[in-house]
């Protein structure tokens, strides 16, 4: 007979559920997280991985809260003056109990079976590429013990766990790379492609052993290696690669991560929204067409205009000043001062334009050009350095065109005659704009233009820097104020029944009309000539009258 003892055998049943006790998303909305997180969820007990769903779903943007009556309300979805709609209704985040929801972002995840900050399981989550910049995402997270028993909330019911997270500017979990040339939607870029171009929305560290990705549509990769400075661009702000093999023909490509790192040390990841090119059948063996491509002066600068009819690489140079550019198709233009050349006014000089193509065929021709008009007055040393079309406060009462003396040294000089308008430089015909009057400047010093009504302490803009010089004109600047969307803006100048001279001028790159941009001025070197890569939108998100 077989006798067994039972009376030790405790039979225990695990009937509750697993809880998060504690995650790296500490509130139910979480603002200003990195494009490229990593987040964690730590349990209260060990989970079965294979029961692990996870869902990262962007909020839809349906419009600007002002304009948008459903955003009126608070907590309504309000991101940035963009309006932003839950795409998740109860019942699909109820389905990630039974399974997968269609729609989110591709994640990464990771179980490990002991968190760091408790007794049971993390999960990590990482996205496979960069989150859009500046949107609203929900995160949801479900899981089972290993006992099968399913994630319950603080009251003990089975739920989903929940995180809305907001994102930062676009860049801020580390480099996202976009093409700039070949440019995004390229077709027909040639196999034997020699390089590659990609900008980015802030600075990265220009290292030449730094490496980037070129993703194939069909999970092949191509190494981009050997960066250098894009010419022409901020530093930093647009590299140009060499791949290290040739890419396939009839394939689509697209930048994806690297070794290249930010000024803070994070690497490159895949863009949110990936660039792309499409590669041609064949190679290109043909050198750039540069037929109709033709030089000549304006105001302070000589420029070098042609219609490109593929990217391309250019380089115009005149004795020893060179300006270069990566550009096209389409029309480019190029552009030297005429003091950086150092020929007198009326002096014909040979200008070359040389142009290289992806494929790294070049060509080159010479232009005759007359620089400058020997006859014209003696324009003043001034530059454009910055523009408010667009303040935070009245207009057109707050508007200003800052103004720079560009000498290096000499006295103070009286600037007399000049006239500022609301046209691009090729139309001024010497009768539009708003007289200045007379002011003077030291070499250096940075004057704004306003209209009588500015007031320095109204406090919606920043304050012009202690010291600045305001030169007024009467009324608004220009035809009634500058647009705030933007619009050109010349300096000339002219005596008597002289042909007026152009001393400075903004050909109206940069739109400047949306919400976001109030009070946002436009800004350049006063020294460049008037191209678009020359401005962009002022750095720190706002405006710096009167300070460098």
């Amino acid at each position: 007979m077989l006798l067994c003892s039972c009376g030790e055998i405790e039979l225990h049943a695990d009937l509750e559920g697993p809880r998060v006790f504690a995650s790296s998303l500490l509130r139910p909305r979480n603002v200003e997280v990195a494009t490229f997180p990593e987040i964690t969820v730590d349990f209260s007990e060990a989970i079965d991985p294979a029961s692990v769903r996870v869902a990262l779903v962007a909020w839809e943007e349906v419009g600007r809260c002002e304009y948008t009556p459903v955003c009126a309300a608070e907590g309504s979805g309000c991101e940035r003056g963009r309006c932003m709609r839950d795409p998740l209704s109860a019942s699909a985040v109820a389905g990630l109990m039974r399974g997968p929801i269609a729609g989110g972002v591709p994640v990464a995840v990771e179980v490990a079976e002991r968190s760091p900050a408790g007794p049971g399981a993390r999960v990590t989550v990482r996205p496979q590429r960069a989150l859009q910049a500046r949107v609203r995402h929900s995160l949801l997270v479900f899981a089972r013990d290993t006992s099968g028993a399913p994630l319950v909330d603080e009251a003990g019911a089975v739920a989903v766990w929940r995180r809305d997270l907001v994102t930062a500017d676009e860049g801020s979990g580390g480099p996202e790379a976009r093409l700039a040339v070949p440019p995004s939607g390229a077709v027909e870029v040639p196999p034997n492609l020699a390089r590659v171009a990609t900008s980015f929305a802030s600075p990265v560290a220009i290292d030449r052993g730094a490496t980037l990705e070129l993703a194939a549509e069909d999970g092949s990769t191509v190494t981009l290696i050997d960066p250098e400075p894009c010419p022409g661009w901020v530093p930093g702000l647009c590299l140009r690669w060499r791949p290290d093999a040739p890419v396939r023909s009839d394939m689509a490509y697209r930048p994806g991560g690297g070794s290249l790192r930010d000024l803070l040390g994070r690497p490159a990841v895949a863009p949110a929204e990936p660039d792309y090119f499409i590669t041609a059948a064949g190679p290109d063996v043909a050198a750039p067409e540069l037929a109709g491509a033709s030089v000549a002066s304006l105001g302070p600068c000589v420029y070098a205009r042609l219609v490109a009819e593929e990217p391309l690489q250019l380089r115009l140079t005149i004795g020893a000043a060179q300006d270069e550019a990566v550009a096209g198709p389409g029309p480019v233009t190029l552009g030297l001062r005429l003091a950086a050349i150092g020929a007198a006014p009326g002096t014909v000089a040979t200008a070359t334009l040389r142009a290289e193509d992806l494929a790294g065929n070049a060509r080159e021709l010479a232009i005759e050009a007359v620089l400058g008009d020997s006859l014209a007055p003696l324009a003043p040393p001034l530059g454009l350095a910055e523009i408010l079309a667009n303040p935070r406060g009245p207009e057109p009462a707050q508007e200003f065109v800052e103004l720079v003396d560009l000498r290096d040294e000499g006295p103070a000089q009286l600037w007399e005659g000049l006239v500022l308008a609301d046209r691009g430089a090729q139309a001024i015909t010497g009768e539009e704009g708003d007289a200045l009057p007379g002011f003077m400047t030291r070499p250096g010093e940075r004057v704004m233009v306003v209209a009588t009504g500015y007031d320095p302490d109204e406090g919606s803009d920043v304050a012009p820097a202690p010291g600045t010089t305001l030169v007024r004109v009467d009324g608004s600047l220009a035809a009634g104020g500058l647009k705030n969307a933007g619009e050109p803006v010349s300096l000339y100048f002219r005596t008597g029944d002289a042909a007026p001279v152009i001393v400075a001028s903004y050909a109206d790159y940069i739109a400047t009309g949306a919400a976001a941009h109030a009070g946002r001025s436009v800004v350049a070197d006063p020294q460049a000539c008037d191209l678009a890569r020359a401005w962009r939108s002022q750095p720190s998100g706002s405006a710096s009258p009167g300070a460098p």
